[in-house]
């Protein structure tokens, strides 16, 4: 019995030493199952976050992705002495680790490099990525956002614009000097691998966004925005250019439109002739089994992305995107475009963007001046679907609360999405500096008179300075000085004019303009105005449309020149949204500036002998305009169009004459109607069109009728897309005309493919003009040949109704980046004086 009680206390000291042995070593070895790294993922350029990067322990299949934010975390039993991180369009690292740390914080930073896809060689079937992208094209009406029939979520915006790239001579500046002395008392906005990066700009916004489907409309209203910048006034203007309404990229559509640019997106209609795939992994996201597909162009130079993208295996949707436009696309002034967008399914099966982060690295003019970045992000919320609201709602759209500038810090601690960063507080804490700089505040003042030609002083803006001065042979040298008022003087009235005068002709010049805003929803506006100055038969507004850079060279000639007094009474209203209603009487005496310059005269009835040479022009406008979704911000009291999608603008125009009305001379009818559209044609560029017609059955002296803008032929070298390019000034007038002017830019379809030219990134431009126009007799005989002292009356030709002027052209754009040089061909009226039937012309514009 001892001998067994011995045997037993024996193996139960032995199981009780085992047990303490493995006990203790438990203990003194805490990391077994317990290892953990956490950190961020940045770039080292930019110092965004990188989201979907891949991160692994080295040696092992221990790994993970980053979070949108760039955060990752990794847990494993073992570690080994570092890890490798990759993603797509920046360089490998490694980066070593601590192995007997339980917990450690590793903050990386990877450099952008350029990058190509592993060339896959697949024996036999096809890419294996084809076969998800053919389930994604085909389930995109399901999962795209457009075919809710309404949605609405709550938005946070955050934008920051930075400069960065500062060349050492470009630091020596006396103003640069200044900021770095006054930025060298913050720590470097940079990491290890990063470049230091001046903040000049940080603002974000609150705003509900609603969205209709039938018909097609959109809504933004901020309730809140938060501005802080070098150079930004009270913020409005800008407030509804960072909400989320310009931040918004859908790649289910064919084409993804950024900077006014088409790329073509990676899961759109044409993804198999422009991009290149590669079937990288199938993994978790969260909770969501996907396939991760890397991309990029057959053509580097081609406008389209690079990156890598994750569908959802269940239901074929685009999960996240990490798409980057790099600078070998053929684009002007641009580094990188780079947009990261991670979506969310709705109940209704679609998906809607939860959160987007784009950076547009843009590119030093020149080597002695300094880059710039700027950095939007996006977070969406709260999402509502299938809940539309009545169609009237969505007239505006973008909206602004009357206190969006009101808030407090408390506010933003709560609304906001993310709290801000160490870096964005910094970021704020370096504007604040740099604004209160004397000599910065001048260059701000500066650089804001000539991006837009107006002076602010007080009450009034005083400009614009394009038409300070100019010269031409009636006037001589024609000095302008013009004023505004803005909003510090009122939000619904608005007093403009100016003052002028020329050396030669010794004339006084001026106009006084006076409007009232009555609705700024339905935007209604009601005004009169008077006015004493010189002008140009045939440049109307009808014909130059906005174009004041156009109308302010037109002030260098005097070829059909007249003075002209004119009084106007007009009311313009937006009663339905993209349908503009405007009514004006104008009254206008046309005075010709008399020989030598321009001599003018006709006969009031058919058989009179006797010429007038001046007329009392009385008469009401009637015009309709219908542009559908078009989008419009307000900057002060000024409406600024920044066009439609897709669909033409219809102007219609009636004029009545009134005869007898207050010394009117005549009395007519005239009838126009124009439309205008831009058309994608995919990669093969844009083409712009306007279709013209006008009618009137009136008997009218010529500068009453419709006068075609010739461009001067080879006598001009400038290109102007508004006019007749090889046409002759005042060489053909109508009383009725058809008129299309086309233009095509192939942006970079045929150089980029020209080995040794696609690195000039030159884009091929082409161009047609065809009008069909004539004269009734009874027109044709209004003015004279001559006056009756044998001087020659300055007229117009005629164009024969069976036989329409045309000309073609073609050329080369974004030369240098900035020039265009077009070659034209006028292929009818051959006979006519001084034509000539081959012309090169140039313009000088910039453009991405």
């Amino acid at each position: 019995m001892q001998l067994i009680f011995c045997w037993l206390r024996q193996q139960l000291s032995g199981l009780l030493f085992c047990f303490v042995i493995v006990s203790f070593s438990t203990l003194c070895n805490p990391l077994q199952a317990q290892y953990t790294i956490t950190g961020k993922i940045t770039d080292a350029q930019t110092g965004d976050p990188i989201p979907f990067a891949s991160i692994a322990l080295k040696g092992t299949t221990i790994g993970v992705s980053t979070s949108f934010e760039g955060f990752y975390t990794i847990k494993a039993k073992k570690l080994t002495d570092s890890l490798i991180i990759t993603s797509v369009g920046y360089t490998i690292k490694t980066k070593s680790i601590d192995p007997t740390q339980t917990t450690q914080t590793i903050n990386i930073q990877l450099v952008p490099s350029v990058t190509q896809l592993i060339e896959v060689v697949v024996s036999a079937g096809e890419n294996p990525a084809f076969a998800i992208l053919r389930r994604v094209r085909e389930n995109r009406f399901r999962n795209d956002p457009k075919r809710l029939a309404a949605y609405q979520y709550e938005s946070y915006s955050k934008i920051e614009v930075d400069v960065d790239n500062l060349s050492e001579k470009f630091k020596k500046r006396k103003v640069v000097k200044k900021i770095t002395k006054v930025i060298d008392e913050f720590d470097k906005l940079a990491g290890e691998d990063g470049q230091p990066v001046l903040p000049m700009f940080l603002s974000e916004s609150i705003s509900d966004v609603y969205y209709i489907n039938s018909p097609q409309r959109k809504k933004e209203y901020i309730r809140k925005t938060k501005v802080s910048g070098v150079g930004v006034k009270d913020g409005s203007f800008v407030s509804q250019l960072i909400g989320n309404s310009f931040q918004n990229y859908n790649f289910y559509e064919s084409y993804v439109n950024i900077v006014q640019k088409d790329f073509a997106s990676p899961i759109g209609e044409n993804w198999k002739g422009v991009y290149k795939y590669f079937l990288a992994d199938s993994l978790w996201m969260d909770s969501v089994f996907c396939y991760e597909i890397e991309f990029e162009p057959k053509v580097a130079q081609d406008l389209a992305f690079t990156g890598k993208m994750w569908i959802d295996k269940k239901t074929n949707a685009l999960y996240p995107i990490d798409a980057t436009i790099g600078k070998q696309a053929n684009l002007n002034y641009i580094e990188k475009i780079k947009i990261q967008q991670e979506m969310q399914p709705t109940a209704e099966g679609a998906w809607l963007p939860a959160k987007i982060r784009t950076t547009f690295d843009i590119a030093e003019v020149s080597k002695n001046s300094a880059g710039m970045l700027a950095k939007l992000y996006v977070s969406n919320r709260n999402m509502v679907v299938n809940q539309p609201k009545p169609l009237s709602f969505y007239d505006l759209p973008v909206e602004m609360a009357e206190d969006f500038a009101d808030h407090t810090p408390q506010y933003w601690d709560e609304a906001r999405h993310d709290s801000l960063s160490a870096e964005d507080q910094q970021a704020l804490a370096m504007i604040d500096s740099v604004r209160d700089i004397p000599v910065v505040r001048t260059y701000v003042q500066i650089v804001d008179l000539a991006v837009n030609g107006w002076k602010k002083v007080g009450i009034l803006d005083i400009g614009p300075y394009l038409s300070m001065i100019a010269y031409n042979p009636v006037e001589g040298v024609r000095t302008r000085v013009g004023f505004r008022t803005n909003t510090d003087f009122s939000k619904r009235w608005i007093l403009r004019g100016y003052i002028g005068y020329g050396f030669s002709d010794h004339k006084l010049k001026y106009a006084g303009e006076i409007n009232h805003i009555l609705s700024r929803r339905r935007w209604t506006v009601i005004g009169m105005s008077h006015s004493f100055d010189i002008e140009r038969v045939g440049i109307t507004q009808e014909i130059i449309g906005n174009n004041k850079l156009f109308y302010a060279f037109t002030r260098f000639g005097s070829r059909g020149s007249f003075y002209q007094t004119e009084n106007k009474v007009f009311v313009k209203s937006e009663p339905i949204k993209g349908i503009i209603l405007s009514a004006a009487f104008v009254g206008s005496h046309f005075n010709p500036v008399g020989l030598p310059y321009y001599n003018f005269g006709y006969y009031p009835v058919n058989g009179d002998t006797h010429l007038r040479h001046e007329f009392q022009d009385n008469r009401i406008e009637l015009e309709l305009r219908v542009a559908k979704n078009e989008t419009y911000v307000m900057d002060g009291n000024e409406r600024i169009t920044l066009g439609t999608k897709r669909t033409p603008v219809l102007t219609f125009r009636y004029t009545k004459g009134l005869k007898g009305f207050l010394g009117g001379d005549f009395s007519y009818d005239k009838f126009s109607a124009s439309a205008f559209q831009t058309l994608r044609v995919g990669q093969f560029g844009r083409s712009n069109y306007r279709l013209s017609v006008g009618y009137t059955p009136s008997r009218l002296p010529y500068p009453l009728l419709f006068t075609h803008l010739g461009g001067g032929g080879v006598r001009n070298l400038l290109y102007n897309r508004f006019s007749y390019n090889m046409m002759g000034f005042f060489e053909f007038v109508s009383d009725q005309y058809a008129s299309l002017m086309w233009d095509h830019n192939f942006e970079g379809w045929l150089f980029n493919r020209i080995p040794g030219i696609q690195k000039l990134r030159w884009r091929l431009v082409a161009s047609a003009n065809i009008l069909y126009g004539g004269q009734r007799s009874e027109n044709k005989n209004v003015v004279p040949a001559t006056d009756p002292d044998e001087n020659r009356i300055l007229e117009f030709g005629r164009l024969r109704p069976s036989v329409p002027y045309v000309e073609v052209g073609y050329g080369i754009d974004n030369i240098f980046r900035v020039l265009r040089i077009q070659a034209f061909h006028r292929l009818t009226y051959l006979n006519h004086p001084h034509v000539h039937p081959f012309g090169v012309k140039a313009s000088v514009h910039f453009h991405f």
